[in-house]
């Protein structure tokens, strides 16, 4: 299971409550990052959340290490803790994307994508081996959203039995048809 990940968007409080209505979920100050930061946690049972952080916040690591001899929870570990900071750099678009379900229908879906503005379509990855609705936030971070038959396939394709069997090493050598059988988990 996947705890939670970090974003970063323009316009993070409109972000974050989309998020929060494709979940169910509540959003919350986030105060680790600079600037207007959100954490978004799902209504969900398992602590899903997407912290929000304003376009132009990086996370970079801490330097050093706390003593590792009577290193207990009272240990204070701030100074040596990954931190999140400004920068200048700021891309128009990312590698990184996030796929989520949600309890809503895929109308449901995309019509709150349409509200803000965004592009918003569905899409049959792997040539129809699964489905799900691609939400482009802010028409620049992908957003992958399933609803719960989506979510469904998704975790058929996903079963050992299947992944074992798409994706056998006896049936691709090394480097031949890599970029081609990889589009199959999208």
């Amino acid at each position: 299971m996947i705890n939670h990940i970090s974003i970063a968007v323009n316009e993070t409080e409109k972000v974050a409550n989309f998020l929060a209505e494709i979940w169910n979920g509540a959003v919350y100050p986030f105060p680790p990052a600079p600037g207007k930061s959100f954490i978004v946690v799902a209504n969900d049972g398992r602590g899903s959340a997407v912290e929000v952080t304003p376009i132009d916040t990086i996370l970079i690591p801490g330097e050093g290490y706390p003593a590792e001899e009577g290193f207990n929870s009272d240990v204070r570990t701030e100074e040596f803790e990954a931190k999140f900071m400004k920068s200048d750099f700021v891309p128009q678009y990312v590698p990184t994307h996030l796929n989520i379900n949600t309890q809503l229908n895929e109308e449901e879906v995309k019509e709150l994508a349409r509200r803000e503005g965004w592009r918003v379509l569905t899409c049959n990855r792997g040539e129809g081996l699964f489905q799900l609705v691609e939400v482009w936030i802010e028409n620049r971070f992908m957003l992958e959203v399933m609803t719960p038959e989506q979510t469904a396939r998704y975790i058929e394709i996903t079963s050992p039995e299947f992944m074992q069997q798409a994706f056998n090493p006896a049936a691709y050598p090394q480097n031949e048809n890599v970029s081609t059988n990889l589009n199959l988990v999208g």
